[in-house]
């Protein structure tokens, strides 16, 4: 039930009565694990600091490195690097899956269904989940996995350290336009909102691969403008970064509807240096930087920053 080490439980066999309790049992174990690593870990200090003595300069200093290496990745615990083995081949199968998916090659879309927005977002990072560590979110950024954030909440039920940052007494003019033209503004859901900074926010949106990229440019802004002027005065967001996600994309299209965006030639994607979020009631402005990006410039990318773990990966499975 509990995975424990085969090792210690035969080293404790002459301490374990047989009328112990769960508990007492368990703590046995566990300090006796605790003793193992710890010792394991001043091993693997030691060689660490052996590293220093090497000189690069010396004709064997490759020789040296590799043995150095090898002792320390025997030190390491097997369950330590098995869960890397699986780590890495878990990205691999996200990698292939995302693939399928836009060359429509899963059964779901085999019969001419179509790719909804809904079926990349969850790839990515599932629906109505905030724990950003259990996602996919590496697929456009490795450093995404470990902010904050939030996928498809309402904006008016977002919490930041236990407090929903929208929580505020309005009136006036910010009470009318929130509820102005039919609409409920603080009830729209951006995709993915991540926060890695006091005082920054990530906003992400998806389109399906068939529709129009360029006619949602504007979307993020608007997402942007509302953290930045109605969120509560003590978590004031000034500086966002926006990523819009699609497939159909045109270059004419993107730089027609909004001439500020430039198109990168190196790996094909589109970005706005810098656009004021204009603050109101007093409040000063922010300023967004902002990407537009193919899925299949993301997969390109992903496959490029994992290619050398997973070629590592096969080669010791042949």
């Amino acid at each position: 039930m509990f995975l424990l080490n085969a090792k210690t439980l035969d080293s404790l066999k002459n301490r374990i009565n047989i009328g112990d309790s769960d508990d007492s049992i368990l703590r046995k174990v566990y300090e006796a694990d605790a003793k193992i690593i710890a010792s394991k870990d001043a091993k693997i200090k030691h060689q660490i600091e052996q590293l220093k003595n090497l000189d690069p300069s010396n004709s064997n200093y490759q020789e040296e490195l590799s043995d150095k290496v090898n002792e320390l990745v025997k030190s390491i615990p097997l369950q330590n690097r098995t869960a890397l083995t699986q780590y890495v081949a878990r990205r691999k199968m996200v990698l292939e899956l995302f693939e399928r998916v836009l060359n429509r090659e899963i059964e779901k879309l085999k019969s001419g269904n179509r790719i909804d927005e809904d079926l990349l977002h969850n790839l990515i990072f599932q629906q109505s989940s905030d724990n950003p560590e259990s996602s996919d979110l590496w697929l456009i950024a490795e450093e995404f996995i470990y902010f904050d954030g939030f996928s498809e909440k309402r904006l008016n039920q977002i919490e930041i350290d236990g407090k929903k940052i929208f929580n505020k007494r309005f009136d006036g003019e910010e009470e009318r336009y929130l509820n102005s033209l039919g609409e409920k503004r603080l009830t729209k859901r951006p995709d993915i909102l991540l926060f890695p900074a006091e005082g920054k926010c990530i906003i992400i949106e998806f389109k399906a691969p068939d529709v129009n990229v360029s006619e949602h440019l504007s979307q993020i802004d608007f997402y942007a403008n509302l953290i930045r002027n109605y969120t509560i005065d003590d978590f004031q967001i000034t500086t966002y970064y926006g990523y819009l996600i699609g497939e159909s994309i045109e270059d004419r299209d993107v730089r027609g509807h909004v001439s500020r965006f430039e198109h990168s030639h190196h790996l094909d994607y589109w970005f706005r240096p810098s656009e004021n979020v204009n603050g109101f009631e007093g409040r000063s402005n922010g300023s967004i930087y902002t990407e537009v990006i193919k899925f299949s410039t993301l997969l390109q990318r992903a496959k490029i920053r994992n290619k050398i773990f997973i070629e590592k990966l096969e080669r010791n499975n042949e």
